[in-house]
């Protein structure tokens, strides 16, 4: 049953950034891109000269105006700097054929949790096996294939203290059968050395193989030349520098800085210098994009490109006040970035959006000086995005009683309703792949509100070629596990975002649930019961808070009914359902602290954080929460597997009272139009 209980009478945006990048090397008949006698890799950011980089750069734990490089623990994994795995870098220059012949020393600074501390020989402990390990190139791994080798530095233990250690590594010579001789103090031919190696550069083992020493994989495998299959480390291609967790257990980080392959006269201070200022940047728009263009400048690394919706200058990127929006390589195919936005309602229009081009090195560091580079695009022709609809007194009457027939039907939606489409046209993966198609999963919804009886209403139409339902009914207080079968989620915020620190662009900037002025609340709608004897009110309309609050669970004031969706052809395809929730539903005994909502009055709107997701378990026998996916609406860049609980990955929404009009002025609707601000400061800022 639904009820009337209450004294109401009852119960960013999409920053999508195109940057075609092309390749630093083509595997097909390239060359491995010769690095000289001296190479920086890593002062602040890493070399964009390399095509990839599997750590991630963090602030220094123990300097937060330095940058460091943090390489992730993992069994077996070794995460690092590399090149094309086909190919690699010629790095041939940096060591001799023996010790006499000299050459380069790698140079880095390096931090070990301490935790990885008391061990000596690989192979006694696992974490003996913690090493800054170089693989070369790989073409196949029959004996008769040129095969992955590793030479690998083993980390002495009394540089596993948790401090930071500057150390410079000689490069060993180019081949096993040398450094073996030099570790015995020897050379080749069996004469002592002139000078011995350094202590750190006897920590250098050309391993061999995938697995341990030689490349069978297997103890007691022969290493060098007793080893009939060895084959000597590329040093003519290079394609990694890794640290190297190589064993499969518990471990810690590993942080790295001023990470470089010279000598002690290489200078860093082209790493650490900001090019000359950005200039030249062309704003203006594509119908519904906006575009920022500008000629490439063979002395930049790279371009970082920001936006807002206030005018955007030196001291406000100096001061992290805006944010970057993309960031364009000095390899990039194209020197622009298009920029789709929905806008949340038309009657925004025309909105005006600050963009700004720097210029970077290669290693990231940006001249901050736009003062020549920025500009402001106001786009007329933007489309219009979803929103959440005002339902007038009748209509919402009608919805009401439709539920509380059980009857499934979306006549009482406004004709104009824009509903939110969760498909190939829109849609990201937040849990397994994207389905192949719209016939697996994908969804239609229609939201809308009415204001006297203070509701929410949802109907929706969810295209699903296996039905996985979830078994019980809402008596069993199953609201819980509803994510693991056949249902709809939504994150909602009960606020607008532009009073929560937030903005039309970026949204909310909520990264967890927040309570009483700006709360949060997730929703889930689900079909219970057994497929073969389905019942339309065997439904659950769940609330949370995302932290467990006293007093969640289904919704008082509101209820969900269901039914088969069917083609044109009455086969059916999936599900549809009708839903309303009361706003007074979302206050309970454990967060009584929350602000109710109020929604926005006949001629204004409020700019909403807000999502949907489709859940899709295809076992229609199972009992357990195994769903096989799930899809969400939100596009930004972040959303991801955490947006149930991180407001911020929401998108932001209209919800629009009935006289707001469709343009802010429909007589004066202008074509996209630019305006370049040559100066800063500005009178905006």
């Amino acid at each position: 049953m639904i009820a009337r209980v209450t004294t109401f009478g009852r119960m960013l945006f999409a920053l999508t950034a195109f940057v075609l990048l092309l390749p630093f090397f083509h595997t097909a008949n390239a060359q491995a891109p010769d690095l000289g006698e001296e190479f920086i890799i890593f002062v602040e950011g890493t070399n964009v000269l390399l095509p990839s980089f599997d750590g991630t750069a963090v602030t220094d734990p123990m300097d937060p105006n330095n940058m460091v490089a943090r390489f992730q623990h993992g069994g077996w994994a070794a995460p690092g700097f590399r090149w094309d795995s086909e190919v690699g870098a010629d790095m041939s220059s940096m060591v001799g054929a023996t010790v006499a012949d000299g050459g380069a020393s790698l140079f880095l600074k390096l931090l070990v949790d301490p935790s990885m501390a008391g061990q000596t020989g690989c192979g006694t402990t696992t974490f003996d096996c913690l090493a800054i390990t170089l693989f070369d190139k790989v073409l196949g791994t029959e004996v008769t294939d040129n095969r992955e080798g590793r030479l690998k530095w083993f980390i002495p233990d009394d540089l596993r203290d948790g401090n930071w250690h500057s150390i410079e590594i000689p490069l060993p010579p180019s081949t096993g059968a040398a450094q073996d001789s030099a570790q015995a103090g020897k050379n080749v031919d069996g004469t002592a050395l002139a000078t011995p190696l350094s202590p750190l550069a006897m920590h250098w083992e050309y391993v061999g193989g995938w697995s341990g020493y030689g490349w069978g994989g297997t103890a007691g495998t022969p290493q060098g030349a007793s080893d009939p299959n060895w084959q000597e480390f590329e040093w003519d291609a290079v394609r990694g520098i890794t640290v190297h967790f190589d064993w499969n257990g518990e471990g810690s980080d590993v942080l790295m800085d001023d990470v470089y392959i010279g000598s002690s006269s290489t200078d860093l201070g082209s790493a650490v210098s900001a090019p000359a200022a950005m200039s030249g940047v062309t704003f203006g728009t594509n119908a519904a994009s906006n575009v920022v263009s500008w000629a490439h400048n063979p002395d930049f690394g790279g371009y970082n490109v920001y936006l807002d919706e206030a005018a955007i200058t030196q001291a406000r990127i100096d001061a992290s006040d805006v944010s970057i929006f993309a960031t364009v390589p000095f390899n990039a195919a194209d020197f622009s970035v298009t920029h789709d936005f929905q806008i949340p309602h038309g009657s925004l229009l025309p909105l005006d959006i600050y963009y700004a081009v720097a210029s970077t090195n290669l290693f990231g560091v940006a001249n901050s000086d736009v003062s020549n580079s920025s500009g402001v695009v106001s786009n007329t022709e933007m489309s219009e995005q979803a929103y959440i609809i005002e339902i007038d007194d009748a209509n919402a009457d009608a919805i009401f009683n439709a539920v509380a027939s059980e009857t499934v039907s979306d006549d009482a939606f406004p004709a104009k309703t824009i509903p939110f489409m969760v498909d190939s046209s829109h849609w990201s993966a937040s849990e397994g792949a994207l389905p192949d198609n719209n016939t697996d999963v994908s969804g239609t919804f229609k939201v809308g509100f009415n204001r006297s009886f203070n509701e929410l209403y949802i109907y929706g139409e969810v295209t699903d070629d296996v039905l996985g339902l979830q078994p019980g009914t809402t008596a069993d207080n199953i609201g819980g596990t509803g994510w693991g079968f056949d249902s709809v989620e939504l994150g909602w915020g009960a606020y607008d975002v532009r009073n929560a620190s937030g903005s039309l662009l970026a949204g909310a900037p909520q990264q967890s649930f927040q309570r009483e002025a700006t709360p949060d609340y997730q929703m889930r709608i689900s079909w219970l019961g057994d497929e073969a004897a389905l019942d339309p009110g065997n439904t659950s309309t769940f609330i949370t808070t995302g932290t467990g609050e006293t007093g969640e669970g289904e919704s008082v004031g509101g209820r969900t009914v269901m039914a088969l969706l069917e083609d044109g052809a009455g086969a059916n395809i999936g599900y549809k359902f009708l839903t309303v929730y009361n706003f007074a539903d979302f206050r309970f005994s454990g967060n009584a602290t929350d602000v109710p909502f109020t929604p926005p009055s006949v001629d204004d709107l409020a700019l909403v954080p807000f999502n949907i997701a489709i859940n899709d378990n295809d076992d229609a026998a199972s009992t357990a929460a195994d769903r096989e996916r799930q899809v969400q609406w939100s596009t930004k860049p972040t959303a991801n597997n955490a947006w149930w609980n991180t407001p911020s990955q929401w998108m932001t929404v209209a919800m629009v009272g009935t006289s707001v009009t469709a343009t802010a002025n429909e007589e004066e609707v202008l074509p996209g139009e630019f305006a370049l601000q040559q100066n800063y400061p500005n009178p905006f800022n």
